[in-house]
């Protein structure tokens, strides 16, 4: 079924998040990354925290580094694997001119609906407990790969 047009301009059309004040996922993004300087709980899941928004809006990859994104994600989720570790790898994977980023215009969203988003993680004015959400939307992913 096809997402009506008011539910395509409040709602993210890769992740099906709804917007926060009026913010995109992009922007809920940019206030959850401002809040780690004043949390480091929070900021020692800036690697959930990115990865997460990241698997929920793959169309801006290249498949093989979306699907790098996602074995890094598991292993960190499932094996412990640090995250000095993922980068270390990636590093050697992505370095020189690979690119990982698709040019825009073959950029494709593709609407998949998620149990846990980033506006269940951002909400305006509660810093307070991001760290907790943002493991809660790394499990939920998790869950659903």
């Amino acid at each position: 079924m096809e997402p009506s047009s008011d539910e395509v301009k409040t709602t993210c059309p890769e992740c099906g998040a709804a917007r926060v004040n009026g913010l995109t996922c992009w922007e809920q993004l940019g206030g959850i990354l401002a809040w780690e300087y004043q949390d480091q709980e929070l900021a020692d899941q800036h690697f959930l925290t990115v990865a997460s928004y990241n698997i929920q809006h793959p169309a801006q990859f290249t498949g093989e580094a979306i699907e790098g994104l996602r074995a890094a994600f598991v292993e960190h989720l499932d094996r412990g694997t640090s995250v000095r570790e993922l980068r270390r790898r990636a590093a050697g994977a992505y370095e020189g001119h690979k690119r990982v980023l698709r040019a825009e215009v073959e950029r494709k969203p593709e609407i998949r609906r998620w149990s846990i988003t980033i506006a269940d993680v951002y909400i305006p004015d509660r810093p307070e407990g991001a760290a907790a959400r943002v493991k809660a939307w790394a499990s939920g992913i998790r869950s659903e790969l």
